[in-house]
């Protein structure tokens, strides 16, 4: 009888003694966990804010205005659509970029009202902007343009009012090229006749000291005489 109490009573000390060992595990354990819950948290708060301000950036803004035509005999084309972008001018010697792109049905050279929305994140504020509108025909021919540059601030921080694009047919668009081009191919040519006559002074300049030098040389063979 008293080896059945012993047993039992040993039986019981050693489950009291894991019971406590694995209380002590827990306790030095729920630290740890406690810490990997909250880096979890960080991390997922982390990653929605990232999203966040990439949805911010992703979000786009819109400009808004008013098609005018000018007074002409020239009718638009029947059906006309015209095209309004949305461009990064920014680097003179380049072909403009388009960031954005809407199009707006027209007729009876009445103003239309348009509105264009562009990306966020596809713009640079600290770049030059303007829109631009334009009608082809069926066979994409250039019809209607608007010749004029007309700049508009964006990004988050812009504060754009509505503008007004003129448009004018192609041959009046087209006399406005040709005398830009005109003018830009007179300071060319200003350009390169002032660097030839830099040149020419040069080579006016070089033989005149080859010809002084010359000379005193020639004075002093005759000194030594």
């Amino acid at each position: 009888m008293k080896r059945h109490l012993f047993l039992a009573a040993a039986l019981t000390g050693t489950l009291a003694l894991a019971g406590c060992d694995q209380a002590d595990d827990g306790e030095q354990n729920a630290p740890a966990d406690t810490a990997t819950q909250s880096e979890q948290a960080d991390n997922a708060t982390a990653t929605r804010n990232d999203q966040a301000a990439g949805d911010a950036q992703a979000q786009g803004r819109t400009l808004e205005g008013m098609l005018e035509f000018a007074a002409t005999d020239t009718p638009l084309p029947e059906d006309a659509r015209v095209t309004v972008s949305l461009r990064d001018v920014a680097l003179a010697d380049a072909p403009a970029t388009v960031i954005a792109e809407t199009q707006v049905d027209a007729g009876g050279n009445a103003p239309a009202a348009f509105a264009i929305d562009y990306p966020l994140n596809q713009v640079d504020p600290g770049h030059a902007h303007a829109l631009h509108a334009e009608v082809r025909d069926a066979d994409g021919q250039l019809q209607w343009i608007s010749p004029a540059r007309h700049s508009v601030e964006v990004g988050p921080d812009a504060d754009q009012g509505p503008i007004t694009l003129v448009l004018e047919p192609v041959e009046g668009a087209s006399a406005l090229e040709t005398a830009d081009r005109a003018v830009d191919e007179a300071i060319e040519r200003g350009t390169e006749a002032a660097g030839q006559a830099v040149e020419d002074a040069g080579e006016t300049l070089a033989e005149t000291a080859d010809e002084a030098a010359e000379s005193l040389e020639a004075a002093g063979e005759d000194g030594d005489r």
